[in-house]
C-alpha cells in the first residue's frame, strides 16, 4: 500500500469513532500506511452543498475516498458531481440510490416524532437492527454506536435526516465512470440490499460489489479486519 491518501466520509450520526477500529487495522497491513484522514458531514441546508463543502476538503486528487451508509451516497454523488476529484471509491453499506418508498415512510415518521418529543438517543433495540446478531454480546460496538449519537445529538440528527432524504439513483452515472468504484455490504444488512446491487450493477466494467458473511449495516465496526483487506486492494488497483 503506498503512501498516499485515504479520506472516510461516516454515515448517519456517525464521527470518527466509526473508523478507529478499521483504521488500527490498516496500520497492521503496511508500514507505508497512506494518510488517513476523516471528513465530518457538514450541517448545510442542502446535500449539494454538504458535497460541495467535502469536495473542497479532498485536496489529494489521486486518492481512495471511502463512504459509509449516508457517507456511501455522499461520497456517490461527490464522485459523480467532480469526476476529477477522485480515482478511486469504496462505497460501504450503501447503494447510491434513492430511498426505498418504505424508509421514506419511515424516516417522516421518525422526523416527526423527533420533533415533537425529547431525543433520548439511539435505543438498543434500534441497534439491534443495525448489527448481526453476532455482534450483540460486543459491548464496544454498542457502546461507540451510542457515544457517537449521544453526542452529535437531536439536532444533528434531525438536520442530517431532513436534508439528505430526497436521493438521486446515481448508479447509471457511476457505471459510466473511469473510475474504480467497490461497494462492500454485509449479507446481513436490513438496509443496503447486496443482492439487488449485484443484479443492478452486474453489466458495468467498473463495479465490485464484495458481500461479507455474518454482518448488518454497521460493518465497519463489526469486520473491521475484512474492510481493511478490502480497502488495501482497491487502493492498490
Amino acid at each position: 500500500m503506498t503512501n498516499k491518501t485515504i479520506y472516510f466520509i461516516p454515515g448517519t450520526m456517525c464521527d470518527e469513532r466509526l473508523w478507529q477500529p478499521l483504521w488500527c487495522q490498516l496500520e497492521t497491513l503496511s508500514q507505508y500506511c497512506p494518510k488517513l484522514i476523516h471528513l465530518d458531514i457538514p450541517t448545510h441546508d442542502s446535500i449539494e452543498n454538504i458535497v460541495s463543502h467535502l469536495a473542497k476538503q479532498i485536496i489529494n486528487d489521486d486518492c481512495l475516498l471511502v463512504g459509509f451508509s449516508l457517507g456511501g451516497y455522499l461520497a456517490s454523488l461527490l464522485a459523480t458531481t467532480y469526476p476529477n476529484k477522485i480515482k478511486r471509491l469504496l462505497l460501504v453499506s450503501n447503494m447510491s440510490s434513492p430511498l426505498t418508498v418504505d424508509e421514506l415512510k419511515e424516516r417522516i415518521r421518525t422526523i416527526d416524532w423527533i420533533k415533537a418529543n425529547d431525543y433520548a438517543g439511539i435505543s438498543t433495540k434500534r441497534i439491534y437492527k443495525l448489527i448481526h446478531p453476532v455482534a450483540y454480546k460486543n459491548k464496544s460496538i454498542i457502546s461507540t454506536i451510542k457515544a457517537m449519537d449521544n453526542d452529535l445529538g437531536k439536532d444533528v440528527l434531525l438536520q442530517q435526516l431532513m436534508v439528505t432524504t430526497q436521493r438521486k439513483n446515481l448508479l447509471p452515472k457511476l457505471s459510466k465512470m473511469s473510475l474504480s468504484v467497490t461497494f462492500c455490504i454485509g449479507k446481513q444488512d436490513n438496509i443496503a440490499d447486496f443482492k439487488k446491487l449485484t443484479k443492478l450493477t452486474a453489466f458495468s466494467k467498473n463495479i465490485k460489489v464484495e458481500a461479507i458473511e455474518n454482518t448488518g449495516h454497521m460493518l465497519p465496526l463489526e469486520q473491521p479486519v475484512l474492510l481493511a483487506g478490502i480497502i488495501k486492494n482497491c487502493f492498490n488497483q
